[in-house]
């Protein structure tokens, strides 16, 4: 089964005998390890004092609402590599 997971949808396609699932499981670990920097980097900014003084409230809401979708993002990878083992 080959699994997109998109920014909030999956594509699911069941294609065990077309794909490599050893090269599957690394592109999932990409974008994990990416969907990780990108949860780091956006807990920090809004773990910044200078950066919730000074942004608009709707500037913290969207960064709050982008690290919601990545952390769900995030889970929907792991579920799909931990599928594929």
């Amino acid at each position: 089964m080959l699994a997109l997971v998109l920014k909030s949808s999956e594509v699911i396609i069941p294609m065990e005998s077309m794909v490599d699932l050893k090269a599957e499981r690394k592109r999932l670990e990409g974008e994990i390890a990416q969907s990780q920097a990108l949860i780091a980097s956006l807990e920090e900014r809004l773990k910044d004092k200078a950066f919730l003084s000074k942004a608009p409230a709707a500037v913290v809401a969207k960064e709050r609402e982008k690290l919601a979708e990545r952390k769900d993002k995030l889970e929907r990878l792991r579920q799909r590599r931990d599928e594929l083992n």
